[in-house]
């Protein structure tokens, strides 16, 4: 292991260059390592999909609830005459 310093001889943390260049050979020749992360690599390309799927079922529950929110009596009633009230107001300006 070897120790690396900074800029202005500053000694840092100690890196194991030695053993990551160990590493880059062993996936470079196909070794264990490689087949770990090929295999590391394919177990988690279905996550991205899974949280796909869990993030348009919770945006379609809160749509759902909205929906249901905007569409009762008294919200619906309000909203229509905001609107309206919006829509006097600009047309009498004309």
């Amino acid at each position: 292991m070897t120790d690396s310093t900074d800029a202005v001889g500053g000694q840092l943390v100690p890196t194991a260059r030695q053993g990551l260049a160990a590493r880059a050979v062993e996936v470079a020749a196909g070794g264990r390592a490689a087949r770990g992360l090929a295999a590391r690599g394919r177990g988690e390309r279905g996550m991205v999909s899974a949280e796909w799927a869990v993030g348009i079922i919770a945006t379609i529950a809160i749509a759902g609830v909205l929906l249901t929110v905007v569409t009762s009596g008294p919200v619906e009633k309000a909203l229509l005459a905001f609107i309206l009230m919006v829509i006097r107001a600009f047309s009498s300006g004309l």
